[in-house]
């Protein structure tokens, strides 16, 4: 079973801009949840014998805060990071309308298909997220595991589980240190088995 937790909030969560590969530290809002989060699981579980993170700052304060808790340590995953958002990245959606008119209209036409923006389409993150996710039960041995990642990389792989178009991903982006379970069943349909 692995468990994925969004990272706490940051000031861009706020500003409502994308934040993208930049990165952007937790605001004090987003330590708090990170520390409530961490707390919760210690009372109520699920139990994790394991605790991994993305290389972004976000993610990685957010699984120390909660490691604390649980007394474990968090390894960091390449692959696991936030979709690149090319020129888009740090900026909001309204203004990315103005400043790129084209790529923001081919953005809103082909949703996660379109990388105009010069970064990724959501295929890429799948891709790259799914690699990382699946090396991860060989090194924690059928024990349960909590992921601490980003939204669109947890909406991607829950559009998977459920056998949905990844452009459907805004349905199943999470909350601010919100957890998702992944059965074995959804961790299948990932790697496509």
């Amino acid at each position: 079973m692995l468990y994925l937790v969004r990272h706490g909030q940051t000031p861009y969560n706020v500003e409502n801009r994308l934040q993208g590969q930049l990165d952007i530290p937790l605001s004090e809002t987003g330590r708090e949840q990170a520390m409530e989060l961490g707390e919760r699981l210690k009372a109520e579980g699920p139990r994790v014998n394991k605790l991994y993170c993305s290389t972004l700052s976000r993610a990685g304060e957010t699984a120390r805060i909660i490691g604390r808790a649980l007394m474990l340590t968090p390894v960091t995953v390449a692959g696991l990071e936030e979709i690149y958002f090319g020129r888009f990245q740090g900026h909001r959606f309204a203004d990315c309308a103005k400043l790129y008119p084209e790529a923001y209209a081919d953005y809103l036409m082909r949703g996660s298909d379109s990388n105009a923006h010069g970064g990724e389409t959501g295929y890429d993150v799948m891709t790259r997220a799914r690699k990382a996710l699946l090396t991860l039960p060989e090194s924690t041995n059928g024990d349960p595991a909590l992921v601490v990642t980003h939204g669109a990389v947890i909406g991607f792989l829950r559009a998977a589980a459920a056998g949905l178009p990844l452009n459907d991903v805004r349905a199943f982006i999470p909350g601010n240190a919100e957890v998702v379970a992944l059965d074995e069943a959804a961790i299948a349909r990932i790697a496509g088995r």
